[in-house]
C-alpha cells in the first residue's frame, strides 16, 4: 500500500500570497501564505491549463471541487495573474533583447536586396512591432498609475466602485 507523502509546515517555504516570498513563520491558519500545492496549481493556472489540469498538476492532486474553490479565492486570482504576467514580462524582455538584431536584419536585407529573405523580414519586422507594442503599452500603464496616484486612487480602482 502506498501512502501519500505528507509535508510538513515546516518544510514548505513561506509564500505570500502575491507570490513573493514571506518572512512571517507559516503555519498551517496563516490566511495570506500558499503552500506548495497551491503554488503548482498556481503555475499551471498561469500556464493556462484547464481547472482540472491544473487540480491533477498538485501532488497530491486536489479533487475538482477544491479546484474550483481555490479558483473562486481572490488570493489565487491575484497569484495567477501575477504570474502570468511575469510570464508574458520574460517574453517581452526577451523580444526587447532582440529588436536591435531584428533592426539589423533587417537593414542588411535591405542593402542585400536578396530574394528568399522574406521569412527573415517576416520575423524581424513582428520582433520590432511587438516589442514597440509593448513599449506603448508600459507607457500608457505608467500613465494612468501616475495619474491614479495624483488623484489618490489605488491603482486599478475606481472611487464609487
Amino acid at each position: 500500500m502506498s501512502e501519500t507523502p505528507t509535508t510538513t509546515w515546516a518544510a514548505v517555504p513561506p509564500v505570500a500570497s502575491d507570490g513573493t516570498a514571506s518572512d512571517r513563520p507559516q503555519s498551517p491558519d496563516a490566511d495570506d501564505v500558499l503552500d506548495v500545492r497551491e503554488l503548482a496549481y498556481i503555475e499551471a493556472r498561469a500556464a493556462g491549463q484547464t481547472i482540472k489540469d491544473s487540480a491533477a498538476a498538485a501532488r497530491p492532486a486536489f479533487s475538482y471541487s477544491t479546484a474550483r474553490r481555490l479558483d473562486d479565492r481572490e488570493d489565487i486570482r491575484a497569484a495567477v495573474r501575477k504570474r502570468a504576467r511575469e510570464a508574458v514580462d520574460c517574453g517581452v524582455r526577451t523580444l526587447a533583447q532582440s529588436s536591435s538584431a531584428a533592426a539589423k536584419a533587417l537593414t542588411e536585407v535591405a542593402e542585400s536586396g536578396g530574394s528568399g529573405d522574406g521569412p527573415r523580414v517576416s520575423a524581424a519586422r513582428a520582433v520590432l512591432e511587438l516589442s514597440i507594442s509593448s513599449l506603448k503599452i508600459d507607457d500608457v500603464l505608467e500613465r494612468v498609475e501616475r495619474l491614479e496616484a495624483d488623484r489618490g486612487q489605488q491603482p486599478g480602482f475606481r472611487k464609487g466602485s
